[in-house]
């Protein structure tokens, strides 16, 4: 619940102090989150974008630690998700993340921003990618910082943020849920 309330209050955050761009999330799985950000993106007239294998973990990005999750999050399809979710304002991207940020606009400006892709090296990449394409006042929630099974998401956050002026701040859930708001300047 605390996430959920997180984000509807980041979205009125956004809404009172009239931060441009869209909504991504990277992470998708069987629609959850997207639901809400769904819900919210088409109430402020924004688009979202969907990104997933909706397949599962890519093999090659498990760790020699992450082996036995081979094959989770397996259950699910755009299909299913679209069903869910809706398609009035939902751009669908499928496939492995960063090659499918090509499918992205290229002068695409986020707002909100949800990270749920579990292991280091999409982290990072997602971070890579959307950090430097977020709005002033923008926020980008990252998933399961501090889980006892996703270690690989708090180590690229942490070396992702090293370097920036901006932190991340825990919100009090159960996955360890950091967000981090880009500075205005």
């Amino acid at each position: 619940m605390a996430r959920f309330y997180s984000f509807c209050l980041i979205s009125d955050l956004i809404e009172k102090d009239r931060v441009p761009g869209d909504f991504a999330e990277l992470g998708v799985w069987q629609g959850n989150t997207a639901e809400l950000l769904a819900a919210i993106a088409r109430r402020q007239a924004r688009k979202l974008y969907l990104l997933d294998t909706f397949e599962g973990l890519p093999d090659a990005d498990l760790g020699r630690d992450e082996k036995h999750l081979a094959g989770a999050f397996m259950d699910t399809s755009v299909e299913a998700v679209r069903a869910r979710v809706g398609e009035d304002g939902t751009v669908f991207v499928k496939g492995y993340f960063p090659e499918t940020a090509a499918q992205l606009p290229a002068d695409a400006q986020f707002s909100i921003v949800h990270i749920d892709c579990d292991l280091y090296a999409p982290m990072l990449a997602a971070l890579d990618y959307f950090y430097p394409r977020m709005s002033p006042g923008g926020f980008i929630l990252m998933h399961d910082y501090g889980s006892l099974y996703w270690d690989g998401a708090e180590k690229a956050v942490d070396e992702f943020f090293a370097d920036k002026p901006e932190g991340v701040m825990p919100l009090p859930d159960l996955a360890s849920t950091v967000v981090m708001r880009k500075n205005k300047r």
